[in-house]
């Protein structure tokens, strides 16, 4: 081997070992901008459909309401929650609280009432009856968190960016179902998500997912997003602290 192959496989070896030892610190649980946004483009051309999409499409052309299943039961979903949460999506990414409706960012809400409310008229309600009941009324209020896989800080330098600090500082945002727009909640010290108000009682939530067969769009910044909403999330338990 001469001389000149030498030195580049030197080069090589060298650039590897650097690469993988920068690795060997870094978080796998998030990502930089860059990755994220590489990851969402392929997510809008390719990405698969999320579990059991709501089909709601026919709530885009004025119907009133759907026939949806959920846990084995079926009821009527007021087509007033999925276009209501298009525009909470929608006002979210104008405010520039979320930039992509995917895992590494924008992917699901935590639902609730006040807790007064709650406890007048869902309490002592069977579970099954507690969802279908719930999605109806106007007082109800989605918790979302977006930011969810975002390294405020770049990974080689330890640098913060301040685009990125000020992603994560909106990364919790209230939604509501009485006509209100979206409220941005103060950010948690650590950059954490923070649970709904003590004022509120959290049950269940939902999630949603862009990919290009989905049932939903909305309208952004001059172009469109195709989406999906699904009931899906995990057990539906009345749980005020969880902040997932």
């Amino acid at each position: 081997m001469s001389p000149r192959w030498l030195i580049a496989l030197a080069i090589i070896t060298a650039l590897a070992f650097s690469t993988v030892y920068a690795n060997l610190y870094r978080d796998d649980w998030y990502f930089t901008r860059e990755e994220i946004e590489a990851a969402y483009r392929y997510q809008l051309n390719f990405g698969e459909r999320i579990n059991n999409p709501l089909k709601g499409r026919k709530c885009l052309f004025g119907d009133k309401k759907i026939r949806v299943q959920h846990r084995g039961r079926e009821f009527w979903l007021s087509c007033r929650f999925i276009n209501q949460t298009i525009t909470h999506l929608t006002e979210m990414l104008e405010a520039g609280a979320a930039k992509f409706l995917f895992s590494l960012d924008a992917n699901h809400a935590h639902l609730g009432v006040p807790a007064a409310v709650w406890e007048e008229k869902y309490a002592k309600l069977p579970p099954d009856q507690i969802l279908p009941a719930i999605f109806e009324d106007p007082s109800l209020v989605a918790l979302y968190h977006t930011a969810e896989h975002l390294a405020a800080a770049d990974p080689k330098t330890g640098k913060v960016d301040p685009k990125n600090r000020e992603w994560k500082d909106k990364r919790n945002v209230i939604g509501y179902y009485d006509g209100r727009r979206i409220k941005i909640l103060p950010p948690h010290p650590g950059g954490a998500g923070v649970g709904l108000p003590d004022s509120y009682h959290s049950y269940g939530g939902f999630r949603f997912l862009a990919s290009p067969g989905g049932q939903l769009n909305l309208f952004h910044n001059g172009g469109v997003t195709v989406f999906d909403i699904s009931l899906d999330f995990g057990e539906t338990t009345d749980d005020p602290d969880s902040v997932l």
